[in-house]
């Protein structure tokens, strides 16, 4: 079964009620995406992923359920995946944008400051 077909069949146990339809509307695209790319054979885009992954963040927290945890984890680890496929063949380049990639997360990680309290 490949990532879509598994990602799909997670999804509905996750949350019973999804259908086809309401799996594509999850993933930020129009009601016929899921059938569309299972009939091609395709892969669920990078950017739907991110936004299933949004989606089931908002639905955990209105009621929160592992296996959606489970799902959010199953998303990052195929993101990732993808991240280490970068279309090259050259490894020092692919580390590179990896770090890249880390460093820029850190950075903005360290850029955050909550708000200064005032005590009157």
């Amino acid at each position: 079964m490949n990532f879509t077909k598994h990602l799909f069949l997670m999804t509905s146990m996750a949350l019973p009620d999804i259908t086809a339809r309401t799996f594509s509307r999850y993933l930020g695209k129009s009601e016929g995406y899921y059938g569309s790319i299972t009939a091609q054979n395709l892969d669920i885009s990078t950017n739907s992923l991110l936004f299933l992954a949004e989606v089931l963040d908002h639905k955990n927290s209105l009621s929160p359920n592992k296996r959606i945890t489970e799902l959010q984890s199953m998303i990052a680890q195929e993101v990732a995946r993808r991240m280490q496929k970068l279309d090259t063949e050259n490894e020092v380049i692919r580390k590179l944008v990896i770090r890249s990639v880390a460093k820029t997360y850190m950075e903005r990680d360290q850029l955050f400051s909550a708000p200064p309290i005032v005590i009157c």
